[in-house]
C-alpha cells in the first residue's frame, strides 16, 4: 500500500502541475503555527456559500492546528513555543495538546451555586468511588442534575459503541476567554443572567480570540490490536467510568466506579465565537478510519465504527432484527456491560465543492483535506480529516433572534435562527451525532441561544438552578 505522504504528494502534483493557484484562494495555504486565527479571512462578499467555503475550511483547519499545539501539562493550555513548526505534534508525559489544559464544565459550574475556582486553580474533581483514582481527571462529568449519561449518550441521543462493542467516550471543553467572562459575571449561576440573556465576548477579530468550545469523542482501544494504536492521538491512562455503577450519594454528586484504559481521538468538534461570525463559526473532524473510506486505512484494519460484512452475516443466520445504521429507534442502553457494535454509514458526505478550475489546485473540502494531511505528515495529525464547516451567511441579524419555527433539518423545516447558516442542514460527525446525521451544529445549537446562553449548551445545561426552577 501506497503511504499517505506519497498519496498526497502525488495527488498535489497533478493539482498543480499546469496552473497557478486560484487568485482567490491564494491565501490558503496550510501554515503549521501554534497561533490560533482570531478572526475568518475577509472573502468578497458576493460570493455564494460554496465559493466562500475554503475560507471557513482553511480557518477551521488552523485552529485545530493550533487547539493541538503541544503544551505543558500544568500550564492551562499555554502554547509551547507556537512559532517553531518542528515542535507540533511531539508529546509526552509532560505535553499535551492545548486544549487539554481548557477547563471543563464539570468544573466551571459547581453544583451548589458557588464561585467555581480560578483559572490556574485545580478543583476538586472527584466522582470515581475508587480510592486509587482519586484527584485523577477522568472522563466523566456528573452531578445531581446531570447524569454520568453525559460521558456516554451523544447530544439528543444514545451512546455509541465501536465495532469492538466498547462505548465511545465523551467531554466538553472551553478556553480561558469563556472561563473567565462566566465566572467574573457570575452567569454560572442563573439567578445571575440578565433578562434578555448572556452575550459571549468574540474578542477582536486580530490578536485575541473570542470564546472557544470543544468536544471530544474518544474510542477505548484496549481491543484494538496495538499495531494500529499509532494512528489514533492517544491517552495511555485515562480514567473513565464504569457502565451501570453510577450512583447519586444523597444528593450529592455522582459517584461511579471507575477504571483506567487507553483512548484514542476519534472526532472533535470546534465552535468559535469572532466580531465578524457573532452566531459563531463551526468545525468537525474525525479520525480517518472510523468508517473505512480513506485510501490510507490499513486493509487489515477493522474500521471503527463499520463493519462491511455485518449485514451479510446476519442475513445467513436469519436474524430478524439485525443491527441498524443510524437514523433506526435502535440505540443501545449505556448501561449495558457487553453491548452489540452498531454498523454506521456516514449519510452526509464530505463536501468536494468549490469544483476547481481545469488544472488548478483544489481547495474543496476534501481538496483542503489532501493539502493539509500531506502539510502534517510525520504526525499523528496525518491521519485527521475536516469533515465540514458551518457559518452564519447573515451574521448582521441579530444572534438572539428566535426562530419562528421548531427546530429545523430533521423534520424538513428550514432553520431560521442563527444568521441563516451555510450548510443550512446535513453537517454531522458520525461519532458524536451517529443519530441525527439529517441535523446540524448551529440548528442543534440554536436551542442554547433560545435559552439565553449564546449558542453555548455547556452554559445553557450545566448553571446553576434553585432545584424549584424547571
Amino acid at each position: 500500500m501506497r503511504t499517505l505522504s506519497a498519496l498526497l504528494v502525488s495527488a498535489s502534483v497533478v493539482a498543480t502541475a499546469s496552473a497557478e493557484p486560484d487568485p482567490l484562494y491564494r491565501a490558503l495555504t496550510p501554515k503549521i503555527s501554534g497561533t490560533p486565527l482570531a478572526e475568518v479571512p475577509a472573502q468578497p462578499f458576493a460570493l455564494s456559500g460554496v465559493a466562500k467555503r475554503p475560507y471557513f475550511d482553511h480557518f477551521n483547519w488552523q485552529n485545530f492546528i493550533a487547539l493541538m499545539w503541544p503544551s505543558k501539562v500544568g500550564s492551562h493550555g499555554v502554547p509551547f513555543r507556537p512559532s517553531d513548526p518542528k515542535v507540533f505534534g511531539q508529546y509526552d508525559e509532560q505535553m499535551q495538546p492545548v486544549w487539554l489544559g481548557w477547563k471543563s464544565a464539570f468544573e466551571l459550574f459547581p453544583q451548589d451555586g458557588s464561585k467555581p475556582p480560578k483559572w490556574e486553580e485545580r478543583p476538586n474533581t472527584a466522582v470515581c468511588k475508587n480510592s486509587e483514582f482519586a484527584g485523577k481527571r477522568a472522563l466523566i462529568s456528573g452531578s445531581k442534575f446531570t447524569t454520568v449519561a453525559d460521558e456516554l449518550d451523544q447530544a439528543f441521543g444514545g451512546p455509541l459503541p465501536d465495532q469492538t462493542g466498547l462505548f465511545t467516550r465523551y467531554e466538553v471543553r472551553m478556553n480561558q476567554v469563556e472561563y473567565d467572562f462566566i465566572r467574573n459575571q457570575g452567569y454560572y449561576n442563573q439567578a445571575q443572567w440578565p433578562s434578555d440573556g448572556i452575550t459571549l465576548p468574540a474578542g477582536n477579530g486580530v490578536d485575541q480570540v473570542g470564546v472557544i468550545e470543544v468536544k471530544a469523542a474518544w474510542r477505548d482501544l484496549r481491543r484494538v490490536p496495538s499495531q494500529f494504536h499509532s494512528r489514533f492521538f492517544s491517552l495511555d491512562n485515562a480514567v473513565v467510568s464504569v457502565p451501570g455503577s453510577c450512583s447519586d450519594q444523597a444528593n450529592q454528586m455522582i459517584r461511579c466506579d471507575c477504571e483506567q484504559t487507553k483512548v484514542g481521538l476519534v472526532g472533535f468538534h470546534i465552535a468559535q465565537k469572532t466580531p465578524d461570525f457573532p452566531q459563531w463559526v463551526w468545525a468537525t473532524f474525525e479520525q480517518v478510519d472510523n468508517l473505512g473510506e480513506d485510501p490510507t486505512t490499513p486493509a487489515q484494519m477493522q474500521p471503527s465504527y463499520y463493519d462491511p460484512t455485518l449485514y451479510q452475516r446476519q442475513a445467513s443466520v436469519r436474524r430478524a432484527n439485525p443491527a441498524a445504521h443510524p437514523g433506526s429507534s435502535r440505540v443501545p442502553d449505556a448501561n449495558d456491560f457487553n453491548p452489540e457494535p452498531i454498523n454506521v454509514v456516514r449519510l452526509s458526505q464530505i463536501p468536494d465543492t468549490p469544483k476547481p478550475a481545469a488544472g488548478q489546485p483544489d481547495y474543496s473540502t476534501t481538496g483542503l483535506n489532501q493539502q493539509y494531511r500531506q502539510a502534517l505528515a510525520g504526525t499523528v495529525w496525518q491521519h485527521y480529516q475536516l469533515i465540514g464547516s458551518q457559518w452564519p451567511q447573515l451574521p448582521s441579524a441579530s444572534a438572539k433572534t428566535p426562530s419562528d419555527d421548531d427546530f429545523g433539518c430533521e423534520d424538513g423545516t428550514s432553520v431560521q435562527a442563527g444568521g441563516m447558516p451555510f450548510p443550512e442542514c446535513q453537517l454531522a460527525n458520525i461519532t458524536m451525532e451517529t443519530y441525527h446525521q439529517y441535523d446540524s451544529c448551529m440548528n442543534c445549537h440554536q436551542g442554547a441561544q433560545r435559552a439565553g446562553a449564546d449558542f453555548s449548551w455547556i452554559l445553557a445545561t450545566r448553571a446553576f438552578q434553585q432545584p424549584n426552577v424547571k
